[in-house]
């Protein structure tokens, strides 16, 4: 790098930084694409830091039931503990409930 950059590294970013940007991409770029970039962005999409704000509601309009249980026990297992909001349609059984308020 050239001295006086102010620029830095996409690799380098912390991966609460790499959560806030990633975001802003569709859940399917966030879950396919993402991971395979490199290894800090595989961290951060792995990790909590996606998944504070859970927002499936338009892909869940499209999905069957146990495909929405199966999204929803996976983001919330990623999220370990730390999401503050969900946002998804469909949740087909009292155990989706369940899970969902024991996380």
């Amino acid at each position: 790098m050239e001295e006086g950059c102010d620029f830095r590294p996409w690799d380098e970013l912390i991966p609460d930084t790499l959560g806030l940007i990633f975001r802003n991409l569709s859940l399917l770029e966030i879950l396919t694409v993402v991971p395979g970039v490199c290894k800090s962005w595989r961290k951060a999409v792995m990790g909590p830091y996606c998944w504070q704000e859970i927002d499936i509601e338009e892909w869940s309009q499209h999905c069957s039931p146990e495909n929405i249980d199966q999204m929803l026990q996976l983001l919330i297992t990623r999220s370990c503990g730390s999401f503050r909001k969900l946002c998804v349609s469909g949740i087909s059984n009292d155990l989706s409930f369940a899970y969902i308020a024991n996380q």
